[in-house]
């Protein structure tokens, strides 16, 4: 018997049992006094004798453009983990709002491999205007990916599993010595006690930055900018936190606040990875030296495959931010330049211990070193693979450390 197709609808038979038709959400609407975009009439099928899947759908709106995002489950919609980033056609920003629009899911690239007997598709649809990223920042869409790798015996990386992560804005280059000297001057005369860090010039990243100076300035950018600072030294998250080396805490994160903070672990990979599966680096298996600026040392995975151009264009210090190439999603310096500190604590078994699958998930509730992700100028190009994982105590600061930020989205999707 042949293999059932990925999606069971009216037009696919389905020798294990009934057709299921997909499932449409309409979520929210972001305009004020306008009606939310809502779509309907969702079906898929996938395209005899290839890995391709046709996903049609209706879609209305009172914008002149939506912005459309879709998911894949597995289990009847109780999860949307499946890695269904690979589409063309009707999805994405800037989809004119219609009817019989048309998607296609490459299910061959994505999910490789795979026979499900009993998929859905959930197709979402928002105002075209809101996914516009503040300046300087990137929009990250929500979504599935495959967090970690087996590739190299990172063991710490796996096991490989789905994550869900919801969207949000995230620097576009690593937070330059110029800005952060604004934010830290403005700071002092603000209650904040945030140490100076340095940097080669102006327009290349800020270094030699603790986690606690990290946490504590992007409060202080949140609130220079007139935004709800994340970062509180209390459950009641009433104290902001601007002084000190305070071990902040997961409940003393307003996580829906609009203000800066660092990424989580699992939304620094996905956004690192720019939309692509199962890969080494930001843009694929590939390390042309012309890519990142990254120091050579010989290690295993490199004596195996050496570069082009054994040190990249590493030249003994850190780079301008954009001189690298950007990823899919249009963030530079993803890998090598600086180490990005992120949120979250460091755990050796946190993924095999956290389960298969996880939503938005925020790193281990306590711990002893905070994690760092994205290789630097002073390490050799293994360290810069997408799912290396790195870590230093939260006081320790180098001058390979640094940080970019993220944001939320003014909106929560709901169930």
């Amino acid at each position: 018997m042949q293999p059932c197709c990925l999606f069971h609808t009216n037009s696919c038979p389905n020798p294990r049992g009934a057709p299921q038709c997909v499932l449409a959400f309409i979520l929210c609407s972001f305009v004020a006094g306008a009606a939310a975009p809502a779509v309907t009439n969702v079906t898929a099928s996938q395209q005899a004798g290839t890995k391709l899947v046709d996903i049609y759908y209706d879609v209305s709106a009172s914008s002149s453009s939506v912005t459309v995002s879709i998911d894949v489950s597995t289990d009847g919609g109780a999860t949307w983990v499946i890695p269904a980033v690979t589409f063309s056609g009707a999805v994405g920003i800037g989809v004119t709002p219609g009817n019989h629009k048309h998607a296609v899911w490459n299910a061959g690239v994505d999910w490789k491999g795979k026979d499900v007997p009993n998929c859905k598709a959930r197709v979402r649809a928002y105002d075209g205007s809101v996914p516009l990223p503040p300046s300087g920042m990137a929009y990250i869409p929500d979504g599935a990916f495959q967090m970690g790798d087996n590739l190299d015996g990172l063991k710490d990386a796996q096991p490989v599993h789905g994550v869900q992560i919801s969207e949000f804005f995230m620097d576009i280059n690593l937070v330059s010595g110029s800005l952060w000297q604004v934010v830290q001057y403005w700071s002092g005369s603000h209650g904040y006690s945030i140490a100076n860090g340095s940097w080669v010039a102006d327009n290349h990243p800020v270094q030699t930055i603790t986690w606690y100076d990290a946490v504590k300035w992007c409060n202080a950018r949140s609130e220079k900018e007139g935004l709800t600072p994340v970062y509180y030294t209390d459950d009641a998250q009433t104290t902001v936190y601007r002084t000190g080396e305070v071990d902040v805490t997961n409940m003393r994160v307003k996580w829906t606040a609009n203000g800066y903070r660092l990424p989580t672990e699992a939304e620094w990979e996905k956004a690192a990875r720019g939309g692509l599966q199962g890969l080494r680096y930001p843009w694929g298996d590939d390390f042309p030296s012309s890519h990142a600026n990254y120091h050579n040392s010989g290690d295993p995975y490199e004596a195996k495959n050496p570069p082009t151009t054994p040190c990249g264009y590493y030249n003994g210090s850190q780079t301008p931010p954009g001189a690298d190439m950007a990823n899919g999603y249009g963030l530079y310096d993803m890998a090598g330049n600086v180490w990005e500190w992120c949120w979250d604590w460091y755990g050796s078994g946190y993924y095999s211990d956290s389960g298969a699958a996880m939503d938005n998930p925020r790193g281990p509730s306590a711990g002893t070193t905070r994690v760092l992700r994205g290789g630097s100028w002073s390490y050799h190009w293994s360290l810069m693979r997408c799912a290396f994982r790195s870590y230093y105590t939260p006081s320790s600061s180098f001058s390979n450390y640094g940080l970019r930020c993220v944001r939320e989205r003014p909106c929560t999707w709901p169930d």
